[in-house]
Parts: structure tokens; sequence; C-alpha cells
């Protein structure tokens, strides 16, 4: 039987290894703000369009086959259809309405409750209170008009809800009410964060692909470099981080006056974005 030692396979394991490390990194960030679902609707729709520019790429001026998309993604030509037809009358994901619905199972919770007119008192400009059990308009039936997945019953709901602090919850007249009328699956301190973060993620894989398409063209490549060592002592890691972290603010104050001299003075369409991140990361053993 084959193992990842084998020669065949060496080159695969190791980009397996690299491309599970960076998912898993992504993931562990968006688990509870992004649905599998939603995660691999989105998947498919760039890897079919970076597929696509890049054959493309390749030959300037030709149709890409379907067969040869088939070939680059590992999917049917029919699902490449359906892909293709939908990138083709679809906003950009992130504007695109009928992508961003159903985001996260309780989002769509949330966004019923807060606007559907079964569930929110127009008059008054607040949530109706719930009965927890029963059709129409109940908390069970707001879970059922807003997921539709298996396994996903309203006392999971509830149970989450409640973890989370969004209801109050009267037992003994078996009612249930919003108390939190902010969205606050994804705090605006946290949504802050996920948005630089990801960006230096894309920011630092857009300078790894132009490196890897210009390695054998010094010259052209962008500077990327990285400083590590393995044996630090774990007692000793807070005034390791303070040191760090000092040279790295004075540092990014240099880096800062370097990019604002070099840049325009005055804003135009067409320029360039260009930029210096600098990060600090441990692993524990």
């Amino acid at each position: 039987m084959s193992t990842p030692n084998d020669p065949e396979l060496r080159d695969v394991a190791i980009i397996t290894r690299v491309v599970e490390r960076v998912f898993r990194e992504m993931i562990r960030m968006l688990v509870g703000t992004m649905s599998l679902k939603k995660l691999q609707e989105m998947i498919q729709i760039i890897f079919v369009e970076e597929a696509e520019a890049k054959l493309k790429q390749e030959s300037p001026g030709k149709n890409v086959a379907l067969g040869d998309l088939a070939l680059q993604t590992g999917v049917d030509t029919r699902t490449i259809k359906k892909t293709k037809a939908y990138i083709a009358v679809s906003n950009p994901i992130y504007q695109d309405d009928n992508f961003l619905d159903g985001f996260m199972p309780l989002f769509k919770v949330f966004d019923l409750w807060m606007n559907d007119e079964r569930f929110f008192d127009m008059l008054n400009g607040k949530p109706r209170k719930l009965q927890i059990e029963g059709e129409g308009a109940t908390f069970s039936g707001l879970v059922k008009a807003a997921i539709q997945s298996r396994g996903l019953t309203t006392q999971v709901v509830l149970k989450r809800l409640k973890e989370i602090g969004m209801v109050d919850v009267d037992s003994r007249a078996g009612t249930i009410v919003l108390k939190q009328e902010d969205n606050v699956f994804i705090s605006k301190n946290d949504l802050d964060l996920l948005d630089v973060g990801f960006t230096a993620i894309g920011d630092l894989a857009s300078t790894i692909s132009h490196n890897i398409q210009n390695s054998q063209f010094e010259d052209a490549k962008y500077f990327q470099r990285g400083s590590w060592n393995y044996q630090f002592d774990p007692e000793k890691m807070d005034e390791v981080r303070k040191v760090i972290h000092s040279y790295l603010r004075e540092t990014d104050i240099k880096s800062r006056e370097l990019i604002t001299s070099l840049a325009e003075s005055q804003s135009q369409k067409g320029q360039y974005t260009a930029g210096i991140s600098m990060f600090y990361f441990e692993e524990a053993p």
C-alpha cells in the first residue's frame, strides 16, 4: 500500500500538509461565524474562476474548454457549467444577497426575528416575546422557517442562544425573549480583527504567489523573509515578547515613514497599493 514516503506521493504530501496548516488556522477563526456549506460554495466559485483565469493566461485569446476546467478542478463539467452560470449573473460574492442569505444558521434566526413581522412588532419596533413550542409565530416556528438543515432542532438552537446570552427564557410560561437586539454573533471588535487579519493573510499569500510565478527572476520578486528559532524557554516568553515587540514597534514607525515618503501626495484612479507588513508568531511544542 502506498504511503506518503513513496517518491510519487512525497510532493503531494508536502502540498497537503502546508494547505492543511493554512486552512486549519483560517477555519479556527471562521468557526461560529461562517457555515461550512457557505465556505464550500465560496471555494468552489473561486476555484473555478481562478482555474479559468490561469488557463486563459496560458492561452491568450482562446476560449477555455469545460474539459480543461474539469481537469484543473477535479469537478465534473455539469457542476462547472452551473458554477459558471452562477458567476455570469451574480454580483461579487460579498454583494450577493443569495449567497449571504443563511451565512450562518444563527444569523438567519436572528434576521427573521428582527425583520419578519410574524416575529417582530413593527408598531413597537421590538422583537416579539414568543412561545417556545407550537406552530405559527412561535420560537419553534421561527427556527423551522429559518433553518432547513436536518439535526438543527429548536432545542439545539435554544441551547446555543442561551449559552451566548442572546435570550431570556421563562420556563414556567414557556416563553422566550430576544434580549440582545444588536447582532452580537460577531462583535464589532472581532469583525475588525477578522478584517485586518484576513487582509494580512491575503497580502502575504499575494506576495508568495507573485514570488512563485517569478521564481526564475530574482529582481522581479517581492521581499519575503522570516526569521525564527526553535530554542525558547517557555518560562522566559514574556520577556522575549516584550523585547521583540519593542523592536518591531520601532521598525514599524520607520516603515510607515518610508512608505508615506514614497507615495504620491494626491489620490488618483489607477494607483497601486503597496505596503510593508510585520508580524510576530509563536508555536507551542
